[in-house]
């Protein structure tokens, strides 16, 4: 839907959408605002709320998930502990859990594995990322989505995480030679609603809305996993249908790949985020089984 746009759902409901980029935010405000009640709906990575609720990045520790399929399980399984974290800190309605697709590496010069990104600079997403890059012998850089181009090509970074079709679609493979589609994270966005807001909806509009958003929560897993394929796909040079063409060189990922990632994950990712997040939070996420066999330390 195009920014601004007006949509009405079989008459009952009138959306205006804008992209919160547009109204000169920067995504991690917007919890606050929807508890403010500035913003009645809206939607935002987990990961940048982090730092208000580290719960929130539960679900998208980078390593965590090695496909969308278990992605999907560990979104499910923790969104219960969300929803009550997100009621009773901040008074919002958590209404859906969404991926992008693949959060995957676009290097700028050859690697062969996991190993090779000892000594690289590399743009990461949040906290665990930086974790993740780190424990790898790396150094973590914070930087906007738009001003990743020009870093790649003056060599400000030498690697850059993002969506494999968003980074595509950005040409970010004008700027890189070499795709390593090792899943670090899966971009898992939440929408809520100001819970005020949400309870003073007529019944039957609360209905059809939860209706819809759990079928549209859905597709947009399903989404994730094609939008996936198509962007390592399109990169690469391969069969490309929404994105741009291009001939960058597929770094293929060894099991041993993702044997280091569970390494890390149990001794440096897991670990700091059950230090920010506390004994009581790094239990519940314990007591919800994670589907992985992952156990945060509680004390």
């Amino acid at each position: 839907m195009e920014p601004g746009t007006q949509r009405s759902l079989g008459g009952a409901i009138t959306v205006n959408v804008q992209p919160f980029t547009e109204m000169g935010l920067q995504g991690d405000e917007i919890l606050r605002l929807l508890r403010n009640g500035v913003l009645e709906i809206s939607a935002t990575l987990l990961s940048y709320v982090g730092g208000d609720i580290p719960e929130a990045e539960a679900v998208d520790l980078a390593g965590i998930t090695r496909d969308i399929d278990q992605a999907h399980a560990v979104s499910d399984a923790y969104k219960p502990v969300l929803e009550k974290v997100f009621e009773e800190q901040y008074g919002v309605k958590l209404l859906a859990i969404i991926p992008y697709h693949a959060q995957i590496a676009y290097c700028r010069q050859p690697i062969a594995s996991i190993e090779d990104f000892v000594g690289l600079k590399v743009r990461a997403s949040g906290r665990s990322q930086g974790d993740m890059i780190e424990a790898l012998g790396g150094t973590a850089v914070g930087m906007a989505f738009g001003e990743v181009v020009p870093a790649l090509e003056k060599g400000v970074v030498d690697c850059a995480i993002t969506g494999a079709l968003s980074g595509n679609l950005a040409k970010w493979h004008q700027a890189s030679t070499h795709l390593y589609p090792l899943p670090i994270s899966w971009a898992i966005t939440f929408v809520a609603a100001n819970k005020e807001f949400w309870d003073g909806l007529d019944p039957s509009i609360r209905e059809l809305m939860t209706t819809e958003l759990a079928a549209w929560e859905d597709r947009a897993w399903d989404s994730g996993r094609s939008e996936t394929n198509d962007g390592v796909s399109c990169n690469t040079g391969g069969d490309c249908i929404d994105g741009n063409v291009a001939s960058m060189t597929l770094i293929p990922v060894q099991d041993s790949d993702y044997d280091k990632i569970r390494q890390i994950m149990n001794e440096v990712v897991v670990p700091r985020w059950a230090e920010r997040c506390g004994s009581e939070c790094a239990a519940a996420w314990n007591e919800t089984g994670m589907v992985l066999n992952l156990t945060a330390p509680t004390e």
